[in-house]
Protein backbone atom coordinates (compact mmCIF):
# COMPACT_ATOMS: atom_id res chain seq x y z
CA UNK A 1 0.00 0.00 0.00
CA UNK A 2 2.97 2.23 1.16
CA UNK A 3 4.80 1.71 -2.20
CA UNK A 4 1.45 2.55 -4.73
CA UNK A 5 0.98 6.09 -2.30
CA UNK A 6 4.73 6.38 -3.49
CA UNK A 7 3.93 5.83 -7.04
CA UNK A 8 0.86 7.60 -7.18
CA UNK A 9 2.42 11.14 -5.88
CA UNK A 10 5.29 11.31 -8.38
CA UNK A 11 2.99 10.23 -10.98
CA UNK A 12 0.36 13.30 -10.30
CA UNK A 13 -0.77 16.22 -11.94
CA UNK A 14 -3.50 18.61 -12.66
CA UNK A 15 -5.58 16.33 -15.53
CA UNK A 16 -6.78 18.28 -18.51
CA UNK A 17 -11.11 18.68 -18.80
CA UNK A 18 -12.71 21.01 -20.80
CA UNK A 19 -11.04 23.09 -22.86
CA UNK A 20 -13.04 26.46 -24.14
CA UNK A 21 -13.12 27.03 -27.68
CA UNK A 22 -9.76 30.11 -28.65
CA UNK A 23 -8.93 29.87 -24.94
CA UNK A 24 -4.99 30.12 -24.39
CA UNK A 25 -4.92 26.19 -23.50
CA UNK A 26 -6.85 25.41 -26.51
CA UNK A 27 -3.85 27.90 -28.54
CA UNK A 28 -1.07 25.38 -27.33
CA UNK A 29 -2.82 22.50 -27.91
CA UNK A 30 -4.09 20.57 -24.36
CA UNK A 31 -5.81 18.07 -24.73
CA UNK A 32 -8.48 16.69 -22.75
CA UNK A 33 -8.13 14.02 -20.38
CA UNK A 34 -5.17 12.22 -21.82
CA UNK A 35 -2.70 15.74 -20.88
CA UNK A 36 -1.78 16.18 -17.04
CA UNK A 37 0.08 19.41 -16.47
CA UNK A 38 3.14 18.20 -13.98
CA UNK A 39 4.95 21.72 -14.15
CA UNK A 40 4.79 25.15 -14.18
CA UNK A 41 7.77 27.40 -14.10
CA UNK A 42 10.29 24.45 -13.16
CA UNK A 43 7.70 24.05 -10.40
CA UNK A 44 7.27 20.32 -10.14
CA UNK A 45 3.13 19.92 -9.53
CA UNK A 46 2.89 16.91 -7.36
CA UNK A 47 0.43 17.82 -4.91
CA UNK A 48 -2.76 19.71 -4.49
CA UNK A 49 -2.08 23.12 -3.22
CA UNK A 50 -2.19 26.67 -4.47
CA UNK A 51 1.14 26.84 -6.33
CA UNK A 52 -0.26 26.52 -9.92
CA UNK A 53 -2.58 28.97 -8.97
CA UNK A 54 -0.59 31.61 -7.78
CA UNK A 55 1.97 31.22 -10.67
CA UNK A 56 -0.94 31.79 -13.10
CA UNK A 57 -2.63 35.14 -11.38
CA UNK A 58 1.75 35.78 -11.32
CA UNK A 59 1.70 35.47 -14.48
CA UNK A 60 -0.82 37.24 -16.37
CA UNK A 61 -0.14 38.53 -19.90
CA UNK A 62 2.93 36.86 -19.25
CA UNK A 63 4.44 33.33 -20.78
CA UNK A 64 4.09 30.73 -17.88
CA UNK A 65 6.24 27.56 -19.15
CA UNK A 66 4.69 24.32 -18.57
CA UNK A 67 5.52 20.60 -18.70
CA UNK A 68 2.62 17.93 -19.80
CA UNK A 69 2.61 14.39 -19.68
CA UNK A 70 0.25 13.01 -22.21
CA UNK A 71 -1.32 9.26 -20.50
CA UNK A 72 -1.94 7.84 -24.08
CA UNK A 73 1.45 7.78 -26.21
CA UNK A 74 3.22 8.55 -22.50
CA UNK A 75 5.72 12.06 -23.54
CA UNK A 76 6.51 15.02 -21.92
CA UNK A 77 6.41 18.15 -23.87
CA UNK A 78 7.35 21.47 -23.01
CA UNK A 79 4.88 24.39 -23.45
CA UNK A 80 4.23 28.10 -23.24
CA UNK A 81 1.02 29.48 -21.85
CA UNK A 82 -0.13 33.30 -21.82
CA UNK A 83 -2.64 33.52 -18.95
CA UNK A 84 -5.17 35.83 -19.87
CA UNK A 85 -8.44 38.00 -19.52
CA UNK A 86 -8.03 39.53 -22.63
CA UNK A 87 -10.16 36.43 -24.74
CA UNK A 88 -13.75 36.05 -25.10
CA UNK A 89 -14.38 32.94 -22.80
CA UNK A 90 -14.30 32.37 -18.64
CA UNK A 91 -10.16 32.12 -16.59
CA UNK A 92 -7.31 32.88 -17.56
CA UNK A 93 -6.31 29.65 -18.95
CA UNK A 94 -9.97 28.94 -20.12
CA UNK A 95 -9.29 24.91 -18.87
CA UNK A 96 -10.80 22.93 -16.37
CA UNK A 97 -8.72 20.94 -14.20
CA UNK A 98 -8.53 18.54 -11.40
CA UNK A 99 -5.84 17.32 -9.34
CA UNK A 100 -5.40 13.56 -10.46
CA UNK A 101 -2.99 10.37 -10.98
CA UNK A 102 -1.68 9.34 -14.37
CA UNK A 103 -0.45 5.99 -12.88
CA UNK A 104 -2.35 3.39 -15.24
CA UNK A 105 -4.43 5.81 -16.44
CA UNK A 106 -4.25 4.40 -20.27
CA UNK A 107 -6.21 1.98 -18.82
CA UNK A 108 -8.62 3.57 -17.30
CA UNK A 109 -10.93 3.57 -20.03
CA UNK A 110 -14.28 0.98 -21.19
CA UNK A 111 -14.41 0.56 -24.79
CA UNK A 112 -18.14 0.35 -26.70
CA UNK A 113 -18.67 -3.00 -28.79
CA UNK A 114 -22.11 -2.92 -29.88
CA UNK A 115 -24.73 0.04 -29.65
CA UNK A 116 -28.15 -1.08 -30.12
CA UNK A 117 -31.00 0.46 -32.68
CA UNK A 118 -33.05 3.17 -30.18
CA UNK A 119 -30.87 3.21 -27.30
CA UNK A 120 -29.73 5.50 -25.46
CA UNK A 121 -26.45 4.62 -26.36
CA UNK A 122 -27.43 5.42 -30.21
CA UNK A 123 -29.31 8.36 -29.03
CA UNK A 124 -26.27 10.46 -27.84
CA UNK A 125 -23.95 9.00 -30.98
CA UNK A 126 -21.86 6.13 -29.65
CA UNK A 127 -19.83 4.34 -32.55
CA UNK A 128 -19.42 0.43 -31.82
CA UNK A 129 -15.45 -0.54 -31.74
CA UNK A 130 -14.24 2.70 -32.18
CA UNK A 131 -15.85 4.96 -29.01
CA UNK A 132 -14.36 4.48 -25.65
CA UNK A 133 -15.96 6.12 -22.74
CA UNK A 134 -12.87 7.95 -20.17
CA UNK A 135 -15.20 9.21 -17.24
CA UNK A 136 -16.80 12.68 -16.06
CA UNK A 137 -15.77 15.90 -14.50
CA UNK A 138 -15.52 14.27 -11.16
CA UNK A 139 -14.28 10.75 -11.50
CA UNK A 140 -12.49 8.70 -14.68
CA UNK A 141 -14.03 4.58 -15.31
CA UNK A 142 -11.09 2.40 -14.27
CA UNK A 143 -13.68 -0.65 -15.00
CA UNK A 144 -17.38 -1.29 -16.24
CA UNK A 145 -18.68 -1.26 -12.63
CA UNK A 146 -17.66 2.59 -12.26
CA UNK A 147 -19.43 3.20 -15.81
CA UNK A 148 -22.51 0.89 -14.87
CA UNK A 149 -22.49 2.78 -11.32
CA UNK A 150 -22.57 6.43 -12.58
CA UNK A 151 -25.18 5.55 -15.39
CA UNK A 152 -27.81 4.01 -12.24
CA UNK A 153 -26.98 7.15 -10.37
CA UNK A 154 -28.37 9.78 -13.61
CA UNK A 155 -31.23 7.25 -14.26
CA UNK A 156 -33.66 8.98 -16.17
CA UNK A 157 -31.63 12.33 -16.44
CA UNK A 158 -28.70 13.40 -18.78
CA UNK A 159 -25.25 12.77 -17.78
CA UNK A 160 -22.23 14.01 -20.00
CA UNK A 161 -19.32 11.46 -20.77
CA UNK A 162 -15.93 12.45 -21.81
CA UNK A 163 -15.42 9.57 -24.80
CA UNK A 164 -12.39 9.32 -27.35
CA UNK A 165 -13.01 8.36 -30.72
CA UNK A 166 -9.93 5.71 -32.14
CA UNK A 167 -11.12 6.76 -35.92
CA UNK A 168 -11.17 10.34 -35.36
CA UNK A 169 -8.50 10.77 -32.51
CA UNK A 170 -10.06 13.43 -31.13
CA UNK A 171 -11.96 13.53 -27.66
CA UNK A 172 -15.37 14.94 -26.97
CA UNK A 173 -18.20 15.51 -24.80
CA UNK A 174 -21.27 12.85 -25.36
CA UNK A 175 -24.44 13.58 -23.37
CA UNK A 176 -26.75 10.36 -22.33
CA UNK A 177 -30.35 9.99 -20.77
CA UNK A 178 -29.83 6.37 -19.56
CA UNK A 179 -33.07 4.57 -19.16
CA UNK A 180 -34.98 1.09 -18.73
CA UNK A 181 -38.16 2.31 -20.22
CA UNK A 182 -36.11 2.34 -24.01
CA UNK A 183 -37.50 -1.04 -25.19
CA UNK A 184 -34.26 -3.03 -25.15
CA UNK A 185 -32.15 -4.25 -22.73
CA UNK A 186 -30.19 -2.23 -20.08
CA UNK A 187 -29.92 1.29 -19.20
CA UNK A 188 -27.35 1.92 -22.11
CA UNK A 189 -28.09 0.01 -24.72
CA UNK A 190 -24.63 -1.20 -25.17
CA UNK A 191 -22.11 -3.80 -24.90
CA UNK A 192 -19.54 -2.20 -23.26
CA UNK A 193 -16.15 -4.17 -22.55
CA UNK A 194 -12.90 -3.25 -20.44
CA UNK A 195 -9.08 -5.03 -19.79
CA UNK A 196 -6.55 -6.07 -21.90
CA UNK A 197 -8.12 -6.82 -24.94
CA UNK A 198 -9.84 -3.54 -25.39
CA UNK A 199 -7.51 -1.13 -24.48
CA UNK A 200 -6.48 1.74 -26.99
CA UNK A 201 -5.26 0.61 -30.87
CA UNK A 202 -1.29 0.91 -30.61
CA UNK A 203 -1.86 3.06 -33.89
CA UNK A 204 -3.80 5.74 -31.21
CA UNK A 205 -0.85 5.42 -28.58
CA UNK A 206 1.55 6.99 -31.13
CA UNK A 207 -0.19 10.13 -30.80
CA UNK A 208 -1.52 12.72 -28.69
CA UNK A 209 -5.28 13.16 -29.83
CA UNK A 210 -6.96 16.23 -29.91
CA UNK A 211 -10.01 18.26 -28.50
CA UNK A 212 -13.29 18.71 -30.19
CA UNK A 213 -14.31 22.31 -30.22
CA UNK A 214 -17.21 21.16 -27.98
CA UNK A 215 -15.50 19.28 -25.66
CA UNK A 216 -16.39 20.95 -22.56
CA UNK A 217 -19.28 20.15 -20.61
CA UNK A 218 -22.14 22.56 -19.27
CA UNK A 219 -21.62 22.31 -15.69
CA UNK A 220 -20.91 25.63 -14.07
CA UNK A 221 -17.77 24.20 -12.64
CA UNK A 222 -16.23 24.47 -16.44
CA UNK A 223 -16.62 28.21 -16.58
CA UNK A 224 -15.51 29.36 -13.27
CA UNK A 225 -12.64 31.22 -12.18
CA UNK A 226 -9.27 29.67 -11.67
CA UNK A 227 -9.79 30.15 -7.69
CA UNK A 228 -13.27 28.52 -7.88
CA UNK A 229 -11.69 25.79 -10.26
CA UNK A 230 -9.25 25.03 -7.18
CA UNK A 231 -12.08 24.78 -5.14
CA UNK A 232 -13.83 22.66 -6.76
CA UNK A 233 -10.86 20.15 -6.99
CA UNK A 234 -10.53 19.82 -3.64
CA UNK A 235 -13.82 18.69 -3.32
CA UNK A 236 -13.63 16.01 -6.14
CA UNK A 237 -10.10 15.40 -5.51
CA UNK A 238 -10.31 12.46 -3.05
CA UNK A 239 -12.68 10.57 -5.37
CA UNK A 240 -11.17 11.47 -8.92
CA UNK A 241 -7.51 9.94 -6.90
CA UNK A 242 -9.18 6.83 -5.16
CA UNK A 243 -10.88 5.90 -8.86
CA UNK A 244 -7.86 6.34 -10.59
CA UNK A 245 -5.24 4.43 -8.47
CA UNK A 246 -7.89 1.17 -8.02
CA UNK A 247 -5.93 -1.25 -10.35
CA UNK A 248 -8.36 -3.82 -12.23
CA UNK A 249 -8.04 -7.22 -11.53
CA UNK A 250 -5.87 -9.49 -13.14
CA UNK A 251 -8.84 -11.91 -13.96
CA UNK A 252 -10.81 -8.83 -15.28
CA UNK A 253 -7.72 -7.37 -17.67
CA UNK A 254 -6.58 -10.69 -18.90
CA UNK A 255 -10.07 -11.75 -20.35
CA UNK A 256 -11.42 -8.37 -21.92
CA UNK A 257 -14.42 -8.28 -19.82
CA UNK A 258 -17.54 -7.34 -21.43
CA UNK A 259 -21.12 -6.23 -20.38
CA UNK A 260 -24.20 -5.14 -21.42
CA UNK A 261 -24.85 -2.15 -19.90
Amino acid sequence: MGNNSSIESEKSGYRVLGVQDNSPSAKVGLVSFFDFIVAANGIPLRQLDTTFIELIKESEDKELPITVYNCKNHSLRELVLVPSKNWPGEGMLGVTIRFDSYHDAEEHLCRVLEVEPDSPAELAGLQPDSDYLLGTPEKVFKDTDVLFDELQENLNRPVEFYCYNSTTDQVRVVVIMPSNEWGGQGILGAQIAHGYLHGLPSSCCETLGTSNACCTPSSAALTSSPIKEQEEDEKANSAAVEASSSSSSPSAAASGNATDE
